[in-house]
């Protein structure tokens, strides 16, 4: 009877264990359409050039952003960042300017031509490329300077929202 009651008990506790296990999330990214707006300011994505970003976080729920650099600001904040599940930026190695093909790349795969020349949706744009001769050529052509993904910091926003400050025409 002892044995029954242990077997018993054991099984439950394993029920329990795995039973109750949370569905998966699915990190694919997501294909980009009119309905999709940005999580900063609510513009809708497709309608402005650059690169775009989208974030998925641990409870399935999806942010997008109109500009790649934007969505750094969250993948940064100490808080927020330890909810990412995924986090993708289009690669530019072969898209044009204003394009909206959906080529995404996990963010941390990329190498990225900050604070060029050619403006995206909000100014200052943080162009990702998982071909680093792509993002050398691009560099060549609209200055900036070439980060890797793990170089990206909150003092690089920070230059950033400087320069875009100094951009501004009023």
């Amino acid at each position: 009877m002892k044995y029954i009651t242990f077997i018993f008990i054991f099984l439950l506790c394993v029920f329990v264990m795995f039973g109750f296990k949370k569905d998966n999330v699915d990190i694919s990214p997501a294909s980009l359409n009119k309905t999709h707006i940005c999580a900063s300011d609510d513009m809708i994505i497709i309608h402005y050039n650059g690169p775009k970003a989208q974030i998925i976080w641990k409870d399935g729920s999806r942010s997008f952003y109109c500009e790649a650099r934007e969505a750094f600001y969250e993948s940064l904040d100490k808080i927020r960042s330890r909810t990412i599940q995924a986090f993708y930026v289009q690669d530019f190695s072969d898209l044009e300017w204003g394009s909206y093909i959906d080529k995404w790349v996990l963010a941390s795969d990329a190498y990225y031509v900050v604070d060029s020349s050619k403006d995206g949706a909000m100014g200052l744009s943080y162009v990702p490329f998982i071909d680093l001769k792509c993002a050398e050529d691009f560099l060549a052509i609209y200055g900036g300077r070439l980060l890797k993904f793990n170089d990206i910091n909150m003092d690089t926003l920070s230059i950033s929202s400087d320069l875009l400050k100094d951009r501004m025409i009023f």
